[in-house]
């Protein structure tokens, strides 16, 4: 489904952690292989989190970065790297209006990027898809690890069997609306479950009792290339083919739920509508 005729994007990244980073570096390095075209594009990432010693194991970060905020570092780095300019903001979103004033709001075409991992930020990204007219929505998420504490009542053996298989699997959604017209549902309503939340917190309230679940570096990478995937076929053609991308870093897997073909001929009715419209 073809979404964009030369139009100019404002991309806007919130997390750039275990999924996040990897995805930022892969998105700068696509952009910088289509040249001077990129430089009419926007970007702007956003993440309140400060560099740990923990984040270097499975996130792009050095010793050199802890205690720095994440956004600044990868932004100076892969952004100088691939002569890309990245607007970064050292901050966490936590409402709508926070989230609205990240875009520039000038007619550019705009694409979020989700890359947390929380459900109480998915569902303010869920607000605002539901609060714009016109908006790609991208979402990235990735099973965590099983803990221990969450399976008291196994055995010993089978309580090893299920840590080992836990954490390889993911899914990647995409939400799509135009003109007001809701085209391809996002993450929330693919999955009511998220919505239904009401443990999850934003970063910034945190919470002793919220188990935090480890995350495995290979299945944050293959949720990174799965994204990016998405956001390089706008890049080279200006389509998107895929409502959702579901994979299992352990077995190398993914199964794509393609866009239907009524779905792509009510888009490309709702253009001839709106061409229509304008001609007149």
């Amino acid at each position: 489904m073809k979404i964009l005729y030369g139009q100019n994007l404002d991309i806007v990244l919130i997390g750039v952690g275990a999924n996040g980073s990897h995805f930022l570096r892969n998105l700068l390095q696509d952009m910088s292989l289509y040249g001077r075209d990129m430089r009419k594009n926007r970007l702007l990432i956003a993440d309140g989190d400060k560099t740990e010693e923990k984040n270097i194991k499975n996130q792009l970060f050095t010793p050199e970065d802890i205690g720095e905020y994440k956004v600044n570092a990868l932004a100076e780095r892969y952004g100088d790297h691939y002569g890309i300019d990245v607007l970064a903001v050292p901050d966490y979103i936590t409402d709508c209006d926070m989230l609205e004033r990240l875009f520039a709001n000038d007619g550019r075409f705009k694409i979020l990027i989700g890359c947390v991992d929380n459900n109480r930020t998915r569902q303010l990204m869920h607000d605002y898809f539901n609060y714009v007219s016109d908006l790609l929505y991208i979402d990235v998420g990735v099973e965590g690890v099983i803990l221990k504490e969450e399976l008291k009542d196994y055995s010993y053996d089978e309580m090893n069997r299920m840590i080992i298989g836990s954490g390889f699997s993911g899914q990647v959604v995409v939400g799509f609306k135009t003109n007001g017209e809701l085209i391809l549902p996002p993450i929330c309503d693919v999955y009511p479950n998220v919505l239904s939340d009401t443990e999850s917190v934003f970063p910034t309230q945190n919470c002793t009792e919220i188990l935090n679940n480890p995350q495995r570096l290979e299945t944050n990478k293959m949720a990174a290339q799965m994204a990016n995937i998405i956001m390089n076929n706008l890049f080279h053609t200006g389509e998107i083919y895929q409502h959702e991308i579901l994979f299992n870093a352990r077995y190398g897997s993914s199964n794509a739920r393609f866009i239907e073909a009524r779905t792509e001929k009510y888009f490309k009715e709702l253009q001839a509508q709106s061409k229509s419209t304008a001609a007149c």
